[in-house]
Formats: structure tokens, sequence, C-alpha cells
């Protein structure tokens, strides 16, 4: 009598396991896909811009960290999202020359929010979010392109032109996002 029930437990049991995993909502997002969903929901000035830059003068190292950011980040949001940030990641030394050389820079925290290890913070977070697939090799190609890419594209020669692109997304996600511009930036 005692078989009986162990066997017809573990029967329910197996048979309740079975069910449970193979009867899951198929339709049901992933977890990236979560994010995504989330990410759209929930959208910033940076997702206005491009998607793609131009990265045939960067170098091979860089290049890798490109096509891994565009693979990788966009199963969660799109890479317009860091591509167009206003954050600008710069070691204490370059951070001090930078203020003595273009004081402007400083003024204005939406076109350029400048920290030394920002983009280490958001890559680590990224990662730990569910359902991201990015190890820790991909994530420090990731970090070191979009630290450069933030460098070559938002300082020196280019900060006219960063400045101009980005109070243009700012315009415009204002225009097409007025509450989410409020929830953002007015506070």
């Amino acid at each position: 009598m005692k078989k009986k029930i162990f066997f017809l437990v573990l029967f329910s049991s197996l048979l309740f396991t079975h069910l449970t995993l193979f009867s899951a909502d198929k339709d049901a997002p992933s977890s990236a896909e979560a994010e995504k969903e989330k990410a759209l929901k929930n959208p910033y000035p940076n997702d206005l811009g491009p998607e793609k830059i131009d990265i045939s003068k960067y170098s091979a190292e860089l290049q890798e960290g490109y096509k891994l950011m565009l693979d990788k980040c966009a199963k969660c949001h799109t890479p317009s999202r860091p591509l167009n940030s206003q954050f600008l990641d710069l070691k204490p030394e370059e951070l001090q020359t930078l203020k003595s050389s273009n004081p402007e820079i400083f003024k204005d925290k939406l076109v350029w929010q400048i920290e030394t290890g920002i983009w280490q913070r958001y890559i680590k977070r990224m990662m730990a979010k569910p359902g991201c697939n990015i190890n820790t090799q991909e994530g420090k190609k990731i970090w070191k392109f979009i630290v450069e890419d933030s460098k070559k594209r938002k300082t020196g020669a280019q900060a006219k032109v960063w400045a101009e692109h980005r109070k243009k997304l700012l315009a415009e996600f204002k225009t097409k996002y007025p509450d989410r511009f409020k929830e953002l930036f007015e506070k």
C-alpha cells in the first residue's frame, strides 16, 4: 500500500512538473524581449538618433566592440540609446584637461554628462538584467568602444557638431514625448 501511494505521489509530481514546464505560454516574451518592450515604452532622446555610425576609421578592436554592441545591446534596446547618449566617460586626468581647455562642455548636462566610470556602471547594470547574454569579456569590449567613441564624437573638433545633434534630439523628444520629457528633465 505504501509503495502504491509513493508511486502515485511520484507520478503526480512528475506529471505536474511536465505540465508546468511544457505547457507554459509559448508566446510569452523572453527576458530580453520583455526588457526591449520596457525600453520602447520608456523612450529617451537618444532613441531618436541614428542606430549606426561610421566606424571605418576606428581600430579593429573598437570595431569589434561596436559590432558586439549592435548585436548584444540591441536585444534589449535600440543601439541608438548608447550611441546618442549624453554620457562622456573620462579618466580623472582627462577630466581636468577638458575643464581647462573646454569649460563650456560642463554647462549643459543634457548635452554632456561627464563622469569617470559612468559607462562602466551602466554596462555592468545592463549585464545584470534578466536575459542579458553579455559575458565579461564582451562587456569590456563594448565598454571600451563606447568610452572611446564618446570621446571621439563628443569632444575636441566634434564638440560643436555633437552639441547641435544632441540639442536637436532633445527638442524633437520634447515635441514627440512631452510628458516623458517632463518626467526625465523637469523635476
